[in-house]
């Protein structure tokens, strides 16, 4: 126990700069089911991903979802938020936390979307804190972009940028705060079929490949894979859809961490 407690600040530190990727993580069982190959997607969870994707809210949305990671104490991820339809375009606003009492990251984020013809662009002004237990708390502001077009009905490209401001917590750790950019395509053959692709590139790593795969059965049920090459993880989801409630559940799999669950759920108030 002593040795523990001599060893603990430094993995605290080493964990505050692995962990601060979780900030960016993939939100949502549809998406985690997906492999996270979600810059094209739209919907509710867009909100979470490419802001642009939720210009096909009819009303308003609300949602939650839970992720635990491993099976560990202190890797659980939560999230909820809303989107609405507006006069003047689409607004999100999303809360997401990442960890337990010894570490933990948050984000409030407000977004914005519209459409100009076949071209889909959306906005996110991010609030980020991180806090480290006896290392005290650091926040920042970031800002996503990213935009979806329709090249044909059964085709669509996206493309994502995350903190183009390259915000970061201090000087000296400028690289605390993720900038990333996606690129991706989403062919739809059929509207129950969907297969994604899409290149993740984070400025001081490696480029990542993503695939995921959405087949949608009687109109109800959902069936979800994915693959990311990062890690090589593999990813399965299952969805089901009531009236105007959907639930999602997802396992991903890591080569030497083990199993990853999430559970997620999303309501639609119609209009009267």
């Amino acid at each position: 126990m002593k040795l523990f407690n001599q060893i603990l600040p430094i993995l605290l530190l080493f964990a505050f700069q692995i962990n601060a990727q979780s900030i960016y993580s993939p939100v949502s069982s549809r998406v985690i089911g997906l492999g996270d190959a979600a810059v094209t997607m739209d919907g509710y969870w867009a909100s979470f991903q490419n802001t642009a994707g939720i210009t096909n809210t009819e009303s308003f949305e609300v949602g939650a979802t839970y992720e635990n990671r491993f099976g560990m104490l202190g890797m659980d991820l939560m999230a909820a938020g809303l989107t609405a339809k507006l006069p003047f375009g689409y607004a999100s606003l999303s809360v997401f936390r990442f960890g337990d009492e010894i570490y933990n990251e948050h984000k409030i984020a407000l977004g914005y979307a519209t459409k100009l013809g076949i071209i889909k662009l959306g906005g996110r002004l991010n609030y980020l804190q991180y806090q480290v237990q006896d290392f005290g708390t650091q926040e920042t502001l970031s800002i996503d972009f990213g935009g979806i077009a329709s090249i044909t009905p059964q085709l669509l490209v996206g493309a994502q940028a995350l903190n183009i401001t390259q915000s970061s917590l201090n000087v000296e750790a400028e690289h605390g705060v993720p900038t990333l950019l996606k690129l991706g395509v989403s062919y739809r053959p059929r509207n129950y079929f969907m297969l994604n692709a899409e290149i993740e590139k984070d400025i001081v790593r490696p480029a990542l490949l993503k695939l995921g795969a959405e087949y949608n059965f009687l109109e109800k049920f959902y069936l979800r894979t994915g693959v990311n090459s990062g890690s090589f993880q593999s990813f399965y989801g299952l969805g089901f859809k009531c009236l105007s409630i959907q639930w999602d559940y997802a396992l991903s799999n890591h080569a030497e961490m083990g199993f990853s669950h999430s559970i997620s759920m999303q309501y639609r108030i119609k209009n009267r």
